[in-house]
């Protein structure tokens, strides 16, 4: 019978880390990749029954697949601790590790809450990721919005990713300020140059995009605000690139 190893990588995530374990609970085999936590998240995952093993945060591609070592599996399954794999999406995991004839990698849908609130438009949802796929696949090695390295398109299976994405302002600010450096830096990467007409044009283009175009007035109040901080996110990130990470 294959087995099925879930991984995540972590790093201060004790308020998420018992329910993301639990909701793997299924799998042969759960890794917990701590970055260098300063809370009790690999203390309670030692106590949710997960294997735990510290390594470095060199970008989160390349972070993912030093995770993957660890895993044993035949069938890997990839989360972050902020995710929840509901029930019917076990239930259709647990028949893709049982029928070995099927793809290699499958794709389910992701709906992610904001501020508490499940955002249904403003281009979050549907939100298909690829995180279901046998052992010997690795992620692209960016520093941010890796996804899976394959050049075909995977399967889809039935069940949603439950994503608790931002509990409130203070932790979306606090962690705009580490992804629009990775951001940046990526950029940088590829050759990127940030200029004045980035700055006044792509925020303003961002809300548009995800308030009107993508319909994020239905997503009420908390899909003004998304849209709004994600415009600023932008700014925020081609401003780096401009000061050239400084």
């Amino acid at each position: 019978m294959p087995t099925l190893s879930a991984v995540m990588i972590v790093r201060n995530e004790q308020e998420n880390i018992t329910a993301a374990i639990e909701s793997v609970g299924f799998a042969d085999q759960v890794v917990v990749a701590d970055t260098g936590s300063g809370d009790k998240t690999v203390e309670l995952a030692r106590q949710t029954g997960a294997e735990t093993h510290e390594i470095s945060f060199q970008g989160f591609g390349r972070t993912r697949n030093n995770a993957l070592r660890f895993c044993r599996g035949d069938w890997i399954l990839s989360i972050d601790a902020d995710e929840r794999v509901s029930p019917e999406l076990a239930s259709s995991i647990k028949k893709v590790i049982e029928n070995a004839s099927g793809p290699d990698c499958y794709a389910f849908n992701r709906l992610a809450y904001f501020l508490g609130k499940p955002i249904k438009h403003s281009g979050w949802f549907p939100d298909y990721v690829t995180r279901l796929f046998k052992r010997g696949y690795q992620f692209s090695e960016k520093r941010v919005h890796e996804s899976l390295d394959i050049d075909f398109e995977p399967a889809t299976i039935p069940g949603l990713l439950y994503h608790y994405s931002y509990r409130d302002l203070h932790q979306y600010v606090e962690k705009l300020n580490h992804y629009t450096t990775l951001n940046a830096h990526e950029m940088i990467s590829r050759g990127r140059k940030g200029t004045i007409i980035d700055m006044i044009f792509r925020p303003p283009a961002i809300f548009v995009k995800m308030f009107i175009l993508r319909l994020g007035f239905l997503d009420g109040f908390t899909g003004f605000i998304l849209a709004v901080l994600s415009s600023y996110h932008v700014f925020v990130k081609y401003a780096k690139l401009r000061q050239s990470v400084g």
